[in-house]
């Protein structure tokens, strides 16, 4: 049986990281393995109802794939692998056109992880910061101060050490 896949609307050279610290070079880099070079035209992105992504393709009941952040991490290290066990997945709408644009952003929307090149991600002034990669997300740092309870047994009595020589003779400090 031969599989259709339809096309996943990537530009592969548009998410190259010569064009962007936003686009992940490991992500790059698995994507157009040589010998996996149908990644960039096969791979599209799913999460599961507990929201973690893979990156692969469906093929009659399994994805062939990965996690996507294993992929971020790995790179082409990440091998592709068959899994039949992970539930419900919905394809992330746009994910490509998304990720074309705003970059590593289309993965943390909520801009809480931190990445290999995150250091070009923010612009900081002061207690605020604005995010360069998508120029659509900004944080204030808030800080305070928690007060901590803290207990630990204690003697009462005061413990009796003995020296080396002292044991060795049988005397005690009393």
């Amino acid at each position: 049986m031969t599989l259709a896949i339809e096309a996943n609307g990537l530009d592969v050279a548009a998410i190259h990281p010569s064009r962007g610290a936003k686009y992940s070079p490991n992500l790059h880099t698995w994507l157009t393995l040589r010998s996996k070079k149908h990644r960039a035209d096969t791979s599209r992105v799913f999460a599961t109802k507990e929201g973690t992504l893979y990156i692969g393709f469906l093929d009659d009941g399994y994805l062939i794939g990965s996690k996507l952040i294993a992929v971020l991490c790995n790179g082409k290290k990440e091998d592709s692998w068959a899994f039949g066990y992970l539930g419900e997945l919905a394809e992330v709408p746009d994910f490509w056109a998304r990720y074309m644009a705003v970059g590593r952003c289309a993965i943390d929307p909520a801009h809480k992880m931190h990445f290999v090149g995150d250091d070009t991600r923010w612009r900081t002034a002061g207690d605020h910061r604005e995010c360069l990669w998508c120029s659509n997300h900004s944080q204030k740092l808030r800080r305070w101060i928690e007060s901590v309870e803290r207990s630990a047994w204690e003697p009462v009595t005061p413990n009796v050490e003995l020296t080396c020589r002292q044991r060795r003779e049988g005397e005690t400090n009393e």
